[in-house]
């Protein structure tokens, strides 16, 4: 698949992964990715410490909060002075989080005016980690049984429809290549597609070993050693991404272990799925 046609799949692609797994430079290198390919491309952050993603032309970026989500829909509304006044009085973000799931329904209902928009030919957001993920898509389901009508039923179900249409909307999962983290996506796959039916785009496996070949001949002690922690660890990596293709039916994305930070590290992540891209299985 080339990267335009893996990208214009769906025009918000959500990236949620577990803590410490890389998720926020995979979204930045998948942005950036998306840009190279020609493609107007707006990234999302949900925290406004994210990653540095590098400069392009066709990549803007910017940062969604449950008070400044609020804001915008007030203002849609014709109701822009009253926003002002709350965003002036310093209590935006408080009635943003009044009713458990709101800020979650916010969110993503300022993620879904950016889609009807036509804000950008692709939307990645930067989502939140894996556990949190689950809350963030099940945030509109828990409010429609508590408030099933009203501007919070209404935008409950447009989010609802979004995320549950594959044609507008997917996840795409981020993991390393350890049984404990994959596990851990698994879970939240199972969970999310029960709850959400969410189509998946695929999965990115982070922080991948190089190959480390089976070696027969006799080596000496201290190269023996490392040797043979080298390849359980590269096995041991395989095992668990072969677990997970066999109980997941999405493709998987490798990502090798990069020792750079920052910029320069979102540009090789950008450089190894740009590559798998075309061979993802």
């Amino acid at each position: 698949m080339e990267p335009h046609h893996f990208f214009t799949a769906q025009r918000v692609l959500i990236v949620a992964g577990k803590g410490g797994v890389g998720k926020s430079a995979v979204a930045a290198a998948l942005a950036l990715t998306s840009a190279r390919a020609g493609l107007r491309t707006l990234l999302v952050s949900l925290d406004a410490e994210s990653i540095e993603v590098p400069q392009h032309e066709l990549l803007n970026r910017v940062t969604v909060t449950p008070g400044n989500a609020l804001t915008d829909y007030l203002a849609s509304k014709g109701m822009g002075l009253l926003s002002r006044q709350l965003a002036k009085s310093g209590i935006v973000e408080l009635v943003a989080t009044t009713a458990p799931g709101l800020d979650d329904l916010l969110v993503l209902g300022r993620i879904k005016a950016f889609e009807q928009e036509l804000r950008a030919d692709v939307i990645i957001v930067d989502g939140p980690a894996a556990g949190h993920a689950i809350d963030l898509v099940q945030a509109p389901i828990q409010l429609k049984r508590a408030i099933n009508s009203g501007p919070i039923g209404s935008q409950a179900d447009e989010v609802l429809n979004m995320l549950s249409d594959g044609n507008r909307c997917k996840l795409l999962m981020v993991t390393t290549a350890a049984i404990t983290p994959i596990n851990e996506t698994m879970e939240a796959i199972e969970g999310i597609q029960r709850t959400v039916n969410m189509s998946l785009a695929s999965i990115v496996v982070n922080k991948c070993d190089e190959d480390v070949p089976l070696i027969t001949t006799d080596l000496p002690a201290p190269l023996s050693e490392a040797y043979a922690y080298a390849r359980e660890r590269f096995m041991a990596q395989q095992d668990a991404m072969n677990t997970m293709r066999t109980d997941v039916a999405t493709s998987q994305i490798h990502v090798a272990r990069h020792r750079a930070s920052g910029i320069a590290l979102v540009e090789e992540i950008a450089a190894d799925i740009s590559v798998q891209i075309g061979g993802a299985s």
